[in-house]
């Protein structure tokens, strides 16, 4: 059980942290990544099952084109699976007993939920995986969003695989002094977690409070525009496989009942 959670918060972790690789979504121009994004958020929206189950399959055909998304992918679901699972329950019970719902009805509903879960779980890792937080922040500055407010966002993203890290070492460390989250009732195992959630907590202001003095040393925000290294120009491919989400999700809403 303790290698089972202690490997959940390892398979996170890597799921949602940069690879260097070469693939084609590594040479795909960020802002097209975010347009697909964009896409895909938007046809999830849709209540038809069978639209939801198309999308789904272009989505996973289409994230075969980087290297381990599927296993990556796979980590993900695994981690949401006992939340998904519980709420699931929970929903159903309370549709059928007192929302004067079909059962029919409520599994149908939790089924669409699941379905939109495995659709953005390998939509957010296929762009996390070959995407730098850098360049997130060059795609939307080039969008015309001010950069000095993307970076607290880019910031969390990017500590989002270091929180995950200390969980597993604040964990370790727990355990090494005799703490015990698998024994005991729910209270009981719910106070123990404290042992583990307030140095993570800590730890998060801590580092929280290092970064702000880094960016004052260093003058960030002192000019209102932002220059990069490198452009962004979109190539070829970008324009194509921007017209193919395009044409697919207009297929999958137009055609598809």
């Amino acid at each position: 059980m303790v290698s089972l959670e202690k490997g959940i918060i390892k398979h996170l972790q890597s799921a949602l942290t940069y690879e260097e690789a070469v693939s084609f979504y590594h040479n795909l121009d960020p802002r097209i990544k975010l347009l697909y994004l964009v896409m895909v958020f938007i046809m999830i929206s849709t209540g038809s099952i069978v639209r939801l189950l198309t999308t789904l399959v272009f989505v996973y055909v289409l994230a075969s084109l980087c290297p381990r998304i599927y296993k990556k992918t796979l980590y993900i679901l695994i981690g949401l699976a006992p939340f998904m699972i519980f709420t699931a329950v929970f929903v159903i019970f309370f549709t059928v007993v007192f929302g004067g719902g079909t059962l029919g009805e409520a599994v149908l509903e939790q089924v669409k939920v699941f379905v939109r879960a495995a659709i953005v779980a390998v939509t957010i890792t296929t762009i996390a995986l070959s995407t730098t937080p850098h360049e997130f922040v060059h795609a939307l500055v080039k969008l015309g969003f001010k950069y000095t407010y993307l970076y607290t966002l880019i910031i969390a993203v990017r500590f989002i695989p270091l929180v995950f890290s200390e969980l597993s070492d604040i964990y370790d460390a727990q355990r090494s002094r005799g703490l015990e989250l698998e024994k005991g009732g729910i209270r009981e195992r719910l106070r123990k977690l404290n042992a583990i959630l307030i140095p993570a907590f800590v730890c998060s202001l801590l580092r929280a409070r290092d970064l702000a003095e880094a960016l004052e040393l260093r003058g960030f925000g002192y000019r209102s525009k932002r220059t990069f290294y490198r452009d962004l120009k979109l190539k070829k491919t970008d324009i194509i496989f921007a017209a193919l989400i395009a044409i697919l999700a207009s297929i999958i809403y137009l055609l598809i009942l």
